[in-house]
């Protein structure tokens, strides 16, 4: 019986294989084709005797025979030759009566056929030992291959599934398992007939007794579970019904590896002396190889971590900058433990804070959340037991009883599951700390992983301990870039501000201005004041780290009264936003003025209390530049409100219900664009041609504003004239001729006009440079001719051509504008294949439910997010 389809991929050499062994291979693959060949070859001898009398053709017997002792097993040819001797016998019952002659001849039949029968039988046995042994000889190459070329696991892990499947050819075996021996637990690497990866298999080394027994006696051990108890290998018999199983040890030398399993049905008989006896023997070669391998593995990991040590320390000698000294640390250390995230902290046990240096998570080095940030010493429960025991501290469970609320808190919400702490000594003080951290839940550290990332931490602290020397002049050099960082900022603010415009009123603006004062600036708070007179008001104040209204409140109260006190005239009285700017005695005051709609009164952007040191010509640089973009997107915001407003009102009032018409389902959705709310030129108009017929117009104006909004009302009204007097494809051509005349510089427009009759079921319909509609009946699909691909509004004379088609029973019309065919998920559009297929999945629903469907499954598709305006026009006929 022939074991599962093998996984490996080392192919037999040739050279091991005298070419008539790989003949006998071939054909003994083949048994029922050599068995059909051979009855042949005897039933056509047989024909031959008996057209021609005499004994000469019966010796053609022997071709057949020859060829079924080569390809069969002796059994078959013991009944191949009991039929050719039988034929003989009939044959020469039919020629005469039998005589002493030819009695004497089917005696020599008789000989000649037990001849074939042991030469099949030695030709079986040749051929077992043959594969044995080549089976050795590749598995010898491939381990050598192995440990000589630097190869992987991956690659010892395919010579495993190989020898595994092979043997298990020899024994006739329907499963096999190769369990190892790994820190006292069975571990699978290799199976075949089993429906699991074989890696995922662990078990205790006492669950699989048979196999425990096995290894210890170094005795290949055969069982029969077919009506047995099957709790010594209770594992694997939870995965496969155990019947005739087979255990062979795998042994180097003194040191146990594991044991190869196999399990074949009962009705394959008992597993034989010879096969036992080979298997043993391949079994042990395997556990050799494997032990060599590993071996090969740890040493060649012990000089890699030696190499990673030493160039570790090259790298950190080379560098006298703290940061890039950070971040070599991180990159090592989190390339030899294979960690997804760390962690390096500043002790200052002076303080008695910690204070971070870096932080990396998911790929990226973070510079502005975490870094600087300081904490207690005491703050983090693990971090304090590191540096009161100058040792490493490992955490493999959020259950673990060290951590306190706040570490455990983190971890969770990071997806942290394991954490190692090392500490950075330096003359016997420890200077910092190591946070190495990862998701693996009950990640174990080996002695071998802890002395390698000391020994890299060793070198790390002396890097780390020369980069302080160098503080100062990388401090000079911070201060040189921080002003263009300052304004790279307020760039990022202006841009992300713009971009919202569609989504925020006035107020947001100036409290997204405030906030941006306060980041930008780093000042305790920041206010827009406005007012004229004896009359000042704050209409917006951000306050650093505030999380009360009691501390906003208490903020405001005191920016008015700084501001009242230097914008006091001399006269006494209080003279508003403008004594403020005329004054500016409070040295921790910087104000800026603010003209435009946005300040129809006097106002200014007033910051306070500078959180180090004083106000420089770069923090009024700064303010000002702040200022002047208040003031162009106070204006911007005004006037997108304005014209939102109008827009929307009119292109609302052109969206219709559509008209009722017996015999026609009809549904319509619409839905603007997701990130900008402006009004495009999406549009539809559904309009009742008379009993039974309906026009259905969608289309699309280029640009998006209420100039585009309007051009699609002219569009409809122009259109709902000419209907009337025409085919689709005429009104379109007027539509165009009329467009072109009377309005040359209006934008272009796509279009499809289509008329539906209910008592005729007739479909014409035109298109101009539009979607074409998709046309479903039951499980059937209308192609769309190419026609009609120039907009209306492009040239001159053009003229669109009207199609007609009779729809079946049971049709679905759905038209759309590209907003549905463009929607984006990734880079990749949604598509007509797709818009086919969700129309197609939802057939079954009514006009208005597929309209609606289609449009929430296209914005599904993008995330929530509609980058342009959508149109759907679903129509059902009966």
């Amino acid at each position: 019986m022939p074991v599962a389809e093998t996984n490996a991929s080392f192919d037999a050499l040739q050279r091991r294989h005298p070419r008539t062994l790989r003949v006998m291979t071939w054909l003994r693959a083949h048994p029922v084709f050599c068995g059909v060949v051979g009855s042949g070859g005897i039933a056509a001898v047989f024909f031959l005797d008996m057209a021609v009398p005499g004994y000469l053709l019966n010796g053609l017997y022997v071709l057949p025979l020859f060829f079924l002792a080569l390809s069969v097993t002796w059994r078959a040819v013991v009944f191949a030759v009991a039929m050719a001797v039988g034929l003989s016998a009939l044959v020469f019952v039919w020629e005469g009566s039998l005589n002493v002659d030819r009695g004497l001849v089917l005696l020599y039949a008789v000989m000649i056929g037990l001849a074939f029968v042991m030469l099949a039988y030695l030709f079986r046995r040749l051929a077992t030992t043959t594969e044995y042994a080549v089976l050795r000889a590749q598995l010898s190459e491939a381990g050598a291959d192995i440990l000589g070329g630097g190869r992987s696991r991956a690659d010892l892990d395919e010579l495993l599934d190989y020898a595994l499947e092979r043997l298990g050819e020899q024994l006739d075996a329907t499963h096999g398992m190769l369990l190892l021996l790994e820190k006292g637990e069975w571990v699978g690497r290799a199976a075949f007939g089993f429906d699991i990866d074989p890696r995922s298999l662990t078990a205790p080394f006492s669950d699989l007794a048979l196999a425990t027994e096995a290894l210890e006696t170094d005795v290949a051990i055969a069982r029969d579970f077919t009506d047995g108890d099957p709790s010594p290998l209770a594992p694997l018999a939870a995965l496969v019904r155990l019947e005739r199983v087979l255990v062979l040890p795998m042994r180097s030398l003194e040191r146990e590896v594991g044991v190869l399993v196999y399990n074949r049905p009962q009705d394959e008989g008992e597993y034989s002396g010879e096969q036992v006896s080979l298997a043993e023997g391949l079994a042990r070669y395997v556990g050799v190889t494997v032990d060599n391998v590993r071996l090969m593995f740890e040493l060649n990991t012990r000089r890699r971590d030696l190499e990673l040590v030493r160039d570790s320390s090259l790298d950190f000698a080379q560098s006298i900058d703290m940061g890039e000294v950070l971040e070599t640390v991180t990159t090592r250390l989190l390339d030899a433990l294979d960690m997804s995230a760390c962690e390096i902290h500043e002790v200052d046990t002076d303080a008695g804070v910690i204070r971070t240096l870096v932080s990396y998570d998911h790929g990226a080095f973070d510079q502005e959340e975490w870094k600087g940030r300081e904490y207690p010493i005491d703050y983090f429960a693990t971090s304090e037991l590191a540096i009161r025991s100058r040792r490493p501290v490992i955490v493999t469970s959020l259950d673990d009883p060290r951590l306190n609320s706040v570490e455990r808190d983190l971890m969770r919400a990071d997806g942290h599951n394991t954490e190692l702490i090392i500490p950075l000594r330096i003359r016997g003080h420890v200077m910092a700390l190591v946070e190495l951290m990862d998701d693996t839940e009950g990640r174990e550290f080996s002695d071998e992983e802890v002395e390698l990332a000391r020994s890299i931490c060793r070198f790390a602290a002396l890097a780390v301990d020369k980069a302080r020397l160098f503080d100062q002049q990388r401090d000079m050099a911070e201060r040189r870039d921080r002003l263009a960082r300052r304004l790279q900022r307020l760039q990022s603010f202006a841009v992300d501000l713009n971009q919202r415009l569609d989504r925020a009123d006035l107020q947001e603006v100036l409290d997204e201005a405030t906030r941006a004062a306060v980041d930008l600036l780093h000042v305790r708070s920041a206010a827009v004041v406005t007012g004229a007179g004896d009359y000042v008001a704050v209409r917006s104040l951000a306050v650093a780290d505030a999380a009360s209204p009691s501390v906003l409140a208490a903020a405001q109260d005191d920016l008015l009264e700084r501001c009242a006190r230097g914008a006091a005239p001399a006269g006494g009285g209080f003279a508003g936003a403008d004594g403020i700017l005329a004054a500016g005695h409070d040295a921790a005051l910087l104000v800026a003025p603010l003209e435009g709609e946005g300040a129809p009164q006097p106002s200014a952007l007033v910051v306070a209390d500078k959180q180090q040191g004083e106000f420089d010509d770069e923090d009024r640089l700064l303010l000002v530049t702040l200022a002047a973009q208040l003031n162009a997107s106070m204006h911007n915001a005004i006037a997108y409100q304005r014209e939102h407003a109008i827009a929307e009102t009119f292109q609302q009032a052109l969206l219709m219900e559509p008209p009722a018409i017996p015999g026609i389902e009809v549904g319509v959705r619409y839905r603007a664009a997701t990130e900008s709310a402006r009004i495009g030129g999406d549009f539809y108009d559904l309009v009742s041609l008379g009993p039974g017929r309906l026009m259905v117009i969608v289309g699309d104006v280029c640009g998006k504003s209420l100039s585009a909004a309007a051009q699609s009302a002219v569009v409809r009204y122009m259109l709902r004239a000419y209907a009337a007097e025409g085919s689709p494809g005429e009104a379109l051509s007027r539509l165009n001729s009329a467009v072109m005349t009377q309005t040359p510089n209006q934008p272009f427009v796509t279009l499809v006009v289509a008329y539906l009759d209910v008592a005729r079921h007739m479909f014409e319909y035109a298109c101009a440079g539009h979607p074409r509609p998709v046309v479903l009946a039951g499980a059937g699909e209308f192609p769309m001719p190419e026609e009609g691909n120039v907009p209306v509004g492009i040239f001159r004379g053009a003229t669109y051509p009207t199609n007609r088609a009779v729809l079946p029973e049971d049709s679905c019309v759905v038209f759309y504008t590209d907003g549905i065919t463009d929607a984006r998920r990734g880079g990749v559009l949604f598509g007509e294949e797709r818009l086919r297929e969700a129309v197609r999945a939802n057939l079954p629903l009514d006009a208005q439910a597929l309209a609606d469907v289609l449009l929430e499954t296209v914005k599904e598709y993008a995330g929530g997010v509609l980058a342009d305006d959508c149109a759907v026009v679903a129509v059902k006929l009966p």
